[in-house]
């Protein structure tokens, strides 16, 4: 017999190797969850935004003094949240309580910092 030019390579699986219903599951609670935290932080702009604006800037600088610290001594703040204040407001506002704003690599977010040294400036 002459070898055929039609051959056909399988490849088999090795049991419970493919993608089982609990996979999708998981899948689809990340995604719950995803789109829950979209909604809660655009939640909190919306409740402010009846407020004034010192009365935002007044939140805004109890978030400042009562917010948590990062790792690397910073706060970060959501910028959503405050809906009147700008970022040039915001600099101002958190300058004149002593706070300093990172302006680089922050993904979106207010990241303040207090500096050590009183006569320490940002670089």
């Amino acid at each position: 017999m002459a070898p055929s030019s039609e051959t056909s390579v399988v490849i088999a699986a090795p049991p419970g190797g493919e993608f089982a219903d609990w996979g999708w599951w998981v899948i689809g609670a990340f995604g719950v969850l995803f789109v829950l935290s979209i909604f809660f932080s655009f939640l909190d702009g919306w409740k402010m935004r009846k407020h004034t604006f010192e009365e935002q800037a007044e939140v805004f600088l109890t978030d400042l003094r009562t917010g948590a610290v990062t790792v690397r001594g910073h706060i970060r703040l959501n910028p959503v949240k405050y809906t009147k204040l700008t970022a040039k407001d915001a600099d101002r506002i958190a300058e004149e309580a002593g706070y300093h704003r990172q302006t680089f690599g922050t993904k979106g977010q207010w990241l303040f910092f207090r500096p050590s040294d009183p006569g320490e400036e940002p670089k």
